[in-house]
């Protein structure tokens, strides 16, 4: 993630308290540890406030108003109800809070259980930034964080990829004349695909702007390689061009093919060159040129 989908992430994580961190917490664990996490209903806890993988024990803190003493009360009742349910079936435990953490805290809880852990709001940040597109998304969803700070992310990120695995040497120079995205469609796709193909076009076209503004601001030669990268990979394909399309997408997007969200954006930034004639079949206006 870059700092600013970071820094909203940190800060819509820091904004919840008491029940509603629990809550945010679930919708955040569930994401990342999907079956392994088990919710248990905040009243009647007996000391856990989720189960990660059948045997870690989570109590977590995100008081109104934080003093030592309040977490101490807090956490030490935690564990007090941890080791009379808990400690003999689910040997690990943990504290997850959503405040920077102080030696203070840290050595609180180390007095408590000695191979115990610590999560604070930047283990937090950090262990959703190591997730997937796909699931990071998902938590921005169920946090309800706008789309669009991800979204400029992930965008970002797929157009880096594709310029860090780009051979610098070979140049192709850009298409300067726009062409209508429909004639260029008409003869690289049936007439079956050709309004599917037009619906996810204009579904990406809200993408285009942002795309530009980053390709702007990288060095001229990595954005020739990246050019290249993309026909080169292209032309290697066989088959008809949804085929072909569809493969180049999976060789781009490479060991993150199975991450729908990246894949997306890997799939938009093709279109935004398709449409700038990078490959597929030309028009009769481009043979011209």
């Amino acid at each position: 993630m870059d700092n600013i989908a970071r820094s909203v992430l940190r800060d819509k994580i820091k904004s919840l308290k008491a029940t509603y961190f629990q809550d945010g917490l679930d919708k955040i664990f569930l994401v990342i540890y999907e079956d392994r996490f088990t919710r248990i209903k905040q009243k009647h806890d007996q000391g856990s406030d989720g189960i990660i993988d059948n045997n870690t024990i989570i109590a977590a803190y995100a008081p109104e108003n934080y003093s030592l003493s309040d977490f101490k009360k807090k956490v030490g009742s935690d564990y007090k109800s941890y080791e009379e349910n808990w400690i003999k079936t689910h040997p690990c435990w943990m504290v997850v809070t959503n405040l920077e953490l102080l030696s203070s805290m840290q050595k609180y809880v180390d007095g408590l259980k000695s191979n115990s852990k610590t999560l604070c709001i930047e283990g937090i940040v950090e262990l959703i930034r190591k997730q997937t597109w796909s699931k990071i998304n998902l938590i921005f969803q169920s946090l309800d964080i706008p789309a669009h700070y991800l979204s400029n992310d992930v965008v970002g990120t797929v157009i880096e990829d594709l310029i860090n695995v780009s051979d610098n040497e070979t140049k192709i120079a850009p298409y300067q004349k726009p062409i209508y995205i429909e004639e260029k469609a008409e003869i690289n796709l049936s007439d079956e695909e050709y309004d599917a193909f037009i619906d996810e076009y204009e579904e990406f076209l809200q993408l285009f702007s942002l795309m530009k503004n980053i390709i702007q601001n990288q060095e001229p030669k990595s954005i020739q390689a990246l050019r290249t990268k993309i026909r080169n990979t292209f032309n290697s394909t066989k088959g008809e061009f949804s085929s072909r399309l569809n493969t180049t997408c999976e060789i781009l997007a490479s060991q993150k093919y199975n991450d729908d969200y990246y894949m997306y954006h890997m799939r938009a930034v093709l279109f935004y060159f398709f449409e700038q004639c990078l490959f597929g079949k030309r028009t009769s206006e481009e043979k011209r040129v």
